[in-house]
């Protein structure tokens, strides 16, 4: 089969390559060894969404049962349920969205032979353009027993269990580790987070994460910070953990975070892809040693994000068929932490800031939000009146924040948001409020 491009990795990066590519008239071909969707759509990021999305349908219940309004049923293992229900037809969507542009798709490992061949089961696919998309997995801590997805989790094997577990040890205060801690609490799991930092999340402003720990610690978290996992072994049903301290637990399951290594392709450094460390190294426009090779998303190792691994998908497809150079600018790099409250912004935070403006409004204090349990709030931070950073605590403030990046990128001013309009009634017209309140130093 020949093929303009053929996209080695279903994840976020691959899948808008190819439909980008498909959109352009371009013939290609995808191929993927384990599920459609990758770490982002399939198996990490957006499950954790859809789970989070039905605790929080059951919150906003809840404040309806408290006014008598309905009555609602608590068994966390019938929620545990319907949030692994809300998953069920990601495949067949993925697969739905790759079919309606005439995207192939083959499933199995691929090999690269040569820079325009590439072997897929007993098929070889001709190409003119390899595109590495493969990602990363997630690997256990160095000189532990490695995950096996029972007793030894990643993000994988804890969104898939069977039943609800009773209780997790969570390896990581970051963001992939606090996003379970919220999910499993909030379920009434038992869970306790290993940190070596002294703070979780460990470089946001201290009043960004507060209501977040607050919420986290009144379900029961519990928190070993300035802590470090030494070793971590295992039986056939229990694992045990050494400290660095010297102290040992015990625990039915150990859920391990941040710790990620390449899926290199088989063949890649044999026709000559450089890598270091495993990651492929590229050029400004996401090009490897090899002229007709690229590599985007998490395998380029730039950043590990889904969002940008879409956009290097998208503007790749832009330099290849269009000759669009590609530039990188993270500046504003806007972001989300998944929790209850969800924490989302883009910019810089305050403590990267000297001689900074800063204020706040809360969302309770607005016309759309006042008399309500909405606990959170806007921060914006300004420099000479222009604005650096936004960052929103709120219960959905990731679908708040859409694309406020764009405000730092192209240095837009408060004035400049007195004289745009916003929605009424909206959370967005905090903004407006924020503006008219001003910027206080």
């Amino acid at each position: 089969m020949r093929y303009d491009a053929v996209v080695i990795g279903s994840g976020a990066a691959g899948i808008y390559f190819s439909l980008s590519c498909a959109r352009k008239g371009k013939r290609v071909a995808i191929i993927e060894k384990d599920e459609l969707g990758g770490t982002a759509f399939a198996t990490g990021c957006l499950p954790v969404k859809r789970f989070m999305d039905k605790i929080k349908d059951l919150k906003k219940a809840e404040s309806l049962q408290n006014q008598s309004l309905i009555t609602i049923n608590n068994d966390k293992e019938l929620l545990y349920k319907a949030c692994k229900g809300s998953m069920d037809n990601i495949e067949r969507f993925t697969l739905d969205k790759l079919d309606s542009e005439y995207i192939d798709v083959y499933r199995g490992c691929a090999s690269i032979e040569t820079k325009n061949t590439v072997k897929v089961n007993e098929d070889i696919l001709d190409t003119d353009n390899i595109i590495i998309a493969s990602g990363t997995s997630a690997c256990s801590l160095k000189g532990s027993c490695e995950i096996d997805e029972n007793i030894i989790m990643s993000h994988k094997g804890i969104l898939s269990m069977k039943d609800l577990c009773d209780e997790v040890i969570i390896i990581g205060g970051n963001v992939e580790g606090i996003e379970f801690a919220s999910l499993f609490s909030e379920l009434g799991a038992k869970v306790t987070v290993i940190e070596r930092e002294s703070e979780i999340l460990n470089g946001n402003d201290f009043d960004l994460i507060k209501n977040i720990k607050e919420r986290l610690i009144s379900n029961n978290v519990k928190f070993m910070l300035d802590e470090e996992v030494v070793s971590i072994e295992k039986d056939e049903e229990i694992a045990y953990i050494e400290l660095k301290s010297g102290k040992k637990i015990e625990t039915s399951k150990v859920l391990v975070t941040g710790i990620r290594k390449p899926n290199t392709p088989i063949g890649a450094s044999e026709i000559g892809v450089t890598t270091e460390c495993g990651y492929i190294k590229v050029d400004n426009n996401l090009k490897t040693s090899v002229d007709n090779i690229y590599a985007i998303g998490d395998i380029n190792g730039l950043h590990g994000m889904a969002h940008i691994a879409i956009q290097q998908g998208i503007l790749l497809a832009d330099y290849i068929y269009d000759g669009k150079n590609i530039s990188f600018d993270y500046k504003s790099l806007p972001r989300c932490i998944f929790t209850i409250n969800e924490l989302a912004g883009a910019g810089f935070q305050e403590s990267q800031l000297s001689d900074c403006s800063v204020d706040k409004i809360y969302f309770n204090e607005t016309f759309r939000g006042f008399d309500s349990n909405n606990d959170g709030f806007i921060k914006i931070i300004t420099k000479d009146n222009y604005i650096k950073g936004v960052w929103i605590n709120s219960i959905d403030a990731g679908s708040l924040i859409g694309n406020i990046g764009i405000w730092i990128d192209k240095n837009i001013s408060i004035d400049d948001i007195k004289r745009s309009l916003f929605i009424n009634p909206t959370l967005s017209e905090s903004f407006i409020e924020l503006a008219v309140k001003g910027v206080k130093k």
